[in-house]
């Protein structure tokens, strides 16, 4: 048995024989392996820019969502898409998560901004929740500044490699710094950037010279809902944390570094509600970099998942 399993994944790329190089992925394929992942990740997003459901394993008991709200196999962003411009996959085969970032490119020639979060269980996809920006719909909107970056890809070397528990203090480490504009519990390489929707939002002269460690001025984002780690990956240091912050209506002054900032609904155009795709590479316990996909909708909106 482990020997077709191990032959129907690697047909046509290699001999048969090289399967007993590798017998513990072998053995792993059965519950879907990260290769395993990786393939279902390309046959569910080559098949969405084709609008053909046929031809993605979907559960029967599917669930799918698009920024919150629940749809049917193929509506939504299935509907008008033509190809990805860009993308970037990521797995976790102990959770049989999916993360991916992407852009695609529609059928009235504009672009659209997309976060993916996918479950597969028994090689079949049981949800699908996705988060799509379209131009005008936030302010930033970059779709040329989201890429499958590198430093994504690289392993990181054993003695630097965070647990997943690890991982994961990490990622909810950083969305309580953002509601409580505490940074001190967190560590960044000092090259760190963060990006969102493909706008480079760190160390971006003259436009800002904020660090990844800057985080005071966002103490008006106030609380966020308790986040999902869908996918982590201790051997690439990533981790994805989905949550949303809610943000009410206020007008307050805070002191950051021993001045006065003052918040205030019209600057902060409050209230609204945040859902937020994050995506962290960490390295001895650092934050190397920060992609993230973001969204804002009416304040409450629910995202639809385990309490978000």
């Amino acid at each position: 048995m482990t020997k077709i399993l191990c032959a129907g994944l690697i047909a046509g790329l290699t001999m048969i024989a090289n399967c007993a190089a590798f017998p513990q992925e072998a053995a792993q394929a059965t519950d879907c392996d990260r290769r395993c992942l990786y393939e279902l990740a390309g046959t569910f997003m080559d098949n969405m820019v084709e609008n053909y459901t046929e031809g993605v394993p979907f559960a029967d008991d599917v669930r799918i969502t698009e920024n919150g709200a629940d749809i049917a196999v193929g509506e939504g962003i299935w509907e008008n898409s033509l190809a990805w411009s860009t993308r970037h996959t990521f797995v976790d085969a102990e959770q049989g998560g999916i993360g991916a970032f992407g852009v695609i490119r529609n059928d009235d020639e504009t672009s659209t901004i997309v976060g993916l979060r996918m479950k597969v269980e028994d090689r079949e996809f049981t949800e699908v929740e996705a988060l799509t920006i379209a131009e005008g719909s936030f302010p930033l909107f970059r779709p040329d500044g989201v890429e499958a970056r590198p430093l994504y890809y690289n392993y990181v070397p054993e003695e630097k490699r965070s647990t997943r528990e690890e991982l994961i203090a990490i990622a909810d480490g950083y969305f309580n710094g953002l509601a409580t504009g505490d940074p001190s519990a967190l560590s960044f390489h000092p090259d760190c950037n963060r990006l969102e929707n493909g706008f480079q939002t760190t160390r971006n002269p003259p436009l800002t010279h904020r660090s990844c460690a800057d985080l005071y001025p966002f103490s008006y984002m106030h609380s966020y809902r308790t986040p999902d780690f869908p996918v982590i990956d201790t051997e690439k240091g990533l981790v994805l944390g989905v949550t949303a912050f809610d943000m009410p209506e206020q007008d307050r002054t805070v002191m950051i570094r021993g001045e006065e900032f003052h918040i205030t609904s019209e600057g902060r155009r409050l209230p609204r509600t945040l859902f937020l795709y994050e995506l962290f590479k960490v390295e001895d316990g650092q934050i190397m970099i920060i992609d993230a996909v973001l969204a804002n909708f009416e304040y409450g909106t629910e995202m639809g998942w385990n309490g978000r």
